[in-house]
């Protein structure tokens, strides 16, 4: 059976490995884009060339709602249905309270929490075609914990979370929808993406999570059919400290 998969931010980073580990699955895939380089373009082409899947990047400001309508649009037009949505597009931006911007907090907000809500509802009519449609919204553990470092970001993974819970009552029983909140995750070799690490010793596990920590948890969720509305926290145990 074909499979589709759209992944926001699926170029660099951790979408990257979200994006090949579906390729491997046998996932067609449509992955949106907006800053990522040629060089990352590339290097990403050349590794879901050889998976022997369908796959098309589409560059896009998914802020801006009237581009992003339109690229759903040409998504639905070139997979006609969709099976899985993962909302992993974000940002971070660590800021003392008292320096906090109207525009950093709208960017946030818009980039984190609205671009999903919209995504998600212009994907609607793609989603229902499929026969187990499900949405995964990438969270994060700052969306559960109170990082006071990081308040434009925590409160939009804040509204993710609850965004989750409201569209898996909503759109059930037809699609699913869960969320990942990733604590410390390190990426080989982009350690300088990472905006700021934890002490390890405050971590039950006394260890950073790596990007397959996530993809295990995409991939419990896709073959969990009786999961909805959860949030499953990747974290090493760090939730317990609260």
């Amino acid at each position: 059976m074909i499979k589709n998969a759209i992944v926001t931010g699926g170029i660099r980073r951790l979408g990257r490995y979200i994006s090949y580990f579906l390729a491997n699955e046998g996932y067609n895939l449509a992955l949106i884009y907006n800053s990522s380089t040629k060089e990352e373009l590339n290097q990403t082409s050349k590794v879901l060339s050889s998976k022997g899947i369908k796959y098309r990047f589409y560059k896009c400001d998914i802020t801006d709602q009237a581009k992003l309508r339109k690229v759903i649009q040409s998504i639905g037009k070139e997979f006609r249905k969709i099976d899985l949505l993962i909302n992993n597009a974000g940002m971070i931006t660590r800021v003392d309270f008292e320096k906090i911007t109207p525009k950093l907090f709208d960017e946030t907000i818009a980039l984190n929490l609205k671009a999903p809500l919209f995504i998600s509802q212009y994907s609607l009519q793609y989603l229902r075609k499929s026969i187990a449609p499900l949405i995964i919204n990438i969270s994060s553990l700052g969306g559960l914990q109170n990082w006071t470092g990081f308040i434009p970001y925590s409160t939009s993974k804040t509204g993710l979370v609850k965004l989750t819970y409201l569209l898996a009552r909503k759109l059930a029983p037809k699609i699913r929808v869960n969320a990942i909140a990733p604590g410390t995750i390190i990426i080989d070799g982009e350690e300088k993406g990472t905006p700021e690490k934890t002490d390890v010793e405050k971590i039950p596990l006394k260890k950073y999570g790596n990007p397959n920590d996530i993809v295990a948890a995409v991939k419990f969720i896709i073959e969990c059919q009786y999961l909805t509305g959860h949030v499953i926290p990747i974290d090493g145990g760090r939730l317990l400290n609260n």
